[in-house]
């Protein structure tokens, strides 16, 4: 008996699930509608071709975050950690004490800056009080891996040297920047660098060799990622023989060796479902401290998309009671 497999059209693809909250679900009908009429993706061919599509995105995404940044009332500013550039989000309350938290942002490693993605860094500066430092890394293909997983390990080294304890910090990444978080931490651990108190990883792309199970199941649910796109990007921040390697992708990292107390967030609407997984398994499994929560219907990076919603809101307390659980004065 052979059985055919029919994609799922557009419609079904971006229907808003019924199980989500109502907020979350007026919001996402307009996001939905929108990718819906999205073009396809065009794929970058030069350093002039990423640099036109980073220019639309940021365009797309800063006013949102912008507002949400204002909305909360963190101040913005910029400065530079031996030689990288970052942006310090200050939270209107700032509570006494060395802790802090750094943050990578997402944007398949081809998209965006610190300058533009202080949204979320925003939500969780204002709930746990703690002022985030966010690092400019260099784009791909400008940087691929080992220039930026440095970059990351520069400011870490540059915070140590001003004082601050390891287990006051805590390291966090969307998507990306999840990925990046995640390889960095594998790296620090590899050059004897003390690590951090506790890592939040919210949607990671912690597998950039597209294995995984909700690479072909959720492919045609998801209504952010595109698998086209993702391969474009892999390709630009890592040359294919190394997308395995753990620096790049961290599900294939040794996890009998130390590694911090992780949270990992994602929704069930996202192809890297899977990477949430796995990478939670994979710590749990060498006995390491880990926590998967999963939301339901959510979509990729719920947590900024979708700032107002029920769902968000119990993310974002949730992250600032793991950091507030497991980071030291």
């Amino acid at each position: 008996m052979t059985t055919s497999h029919r994609k799922a059209s557009p419609s079904v693809r971006f229907r808003v699930p019924r199980t989500i909250s109502s907020e979350a679900a007026a919001a996402l009908a307009v996001v939905y509608e929108a990718s819906q009429q999205a073009p396809p993706p065009v794929r970058p061919l030069s350093e002039a071709d990423f640099d036109s599509a980073n220019r639309q995105m940021e365009a797309a995404f800063a006013p949102p975050n912008e507002k949400l940044a204002a909305t909360l009332g963190t101040a913005i500013r910029r400065d530079v950690l031996d030689g990288v550039p970052v942006v310090r989000i200050v939270p209107r309350r700032r509570k006494a004490g060395g802790r802090a938290l750094i943050y990578v942002h997402g944007g398949a490693y081809v998209y965006f800056s610190a300058g533009t993605m202080i949204g979320l860094p925003s939500l969780i500066a204002e709930a746990t009080g703690n002022e985030v430092i966010s690092i400019d890394y260099t784009l791909a293909p400008r940087a691929q891996w080992r220039v930026v997983t440095d970059q990351v390990l520069t400011v870490w080294k540059a915070l140590l040297a001003a004082g601050n304890a390891a287990e006051s910090l805590g390291l966090f990444g969307d998507s990306a920047g999840g990925g990046l978080a995640a390889g960095a931490v594998l790296k620090m651990r590899d050059q004897q660098l003390p690590l951090p108190g506790a890592l939040w990883l919210l949607s990671p792309w912690s597998d950039i060799s597209g294995a995984g199970d909700s690479y072909e199941t959720l492919a045609d649910a998801d209504p952010t990622l595109s698998s086209e796109l993702l391969t474009w990007c892999a390709a630009a921040y890592a040359d294919p023989d190394e997308h395995r390697n753990p620096y790049v992708s961290p599900i294939y990292g040794d996890y009998a060796k130390p590694f911090p107390p992780t949270l990992i967030q994602g929704g069930t609407r996202e192809m890297f479902l899977s990477n949430f997984v796995r990478q939670y398994q994979v710590i749990r499994s060498a006995g390491h401290e880990a926590v998967l929560d999963l939301y339901e219907g959510m979509p990729h990076v719920f947590q900024s998309v979708l700032p107002d919603a029920p769902e968000s809101k119990t993310a974002i307390v949730r992250a600032a009671a793991f950091f507030d659980d497991h980071l030291h004065q």
